[in-house]
């Protein structure tokens, strides 16, 4: 009898360790909280386990500060939409690369410091992001510098960037 229920003991220990699928719904339509904003459109975003997104995304900003639109051309999609402080751009990879090589021209450097990035995907797969926080140390050619805090939000379509919208902080005056 005592074999018999270590053996019941055994079966019912094993029962309870077994993986059991949970069922969960989209916490989109789950969520009973009332916000002060609707949101149009819930994107359900996770983290991108690929890190191809990531490296595409900071090599865009390594071309920038390397001042090479030749490496540059090579992450780019085809057509391009760049909003900047200051500037905004919707056009084609050629087109975009010529404006921004006579940027380039008044500068003689440019010094990132990269402080953390996160790549996220959709849950439909319809949409990629890699976000970036840095510094930026900028020095045109007649030796003035300038330094500003960004962040990046750059979209990825077929492993290319297609877009980038940037937020600039300058630091604060003493």
């Amino acid at each position: 009898m005592k074999k018999l229920s270590i053996l019941f003991s055994l079966i019912v220990l094993f029962a309870a360790c077994q993986n059991k699928e949970v069922k969960t719904t989209d916490s989109a339509t789950s969520d009973t909280t009332k916000y002060p904003y609707a949101v149009k459109k819930v994107q359900n975003w996770a983290m991108n386990p690929d890190s191809k997104n990531l490296i595409t995304a900071m090599t865009l900003i390594k071309t920038f500060e390397n001042l090479d639109t030749s490496s540059m051309g090579k992450v780019l999609a085809d057509s391009v939409w760049f909003d900047l402080d200051g500037y905004q751009f919707k056009g084609t990879k050629a087109e975009f690369l010529k404006q921004i090589q006579s940027e380039f021209n008044k500068m003689s450097g440019f010094k990132i410091q990269m402080e953390d990035a996160e790549s996220v995907i959709n849950k439909d797969k319809s949409e990629e992001w890699v976000s970036l926080w840095y510094s930026q140390i900028s020095t045109t050619k007649t030796g003035k510098a300038d330094t500003v805090n960004l962040f990046n939000d750059i979209k990825l379509k077929g492993g290319k960037v297609s877009g980038l919208s940037e937020y600039i902080q300058h630091p604060m005056k003493k």
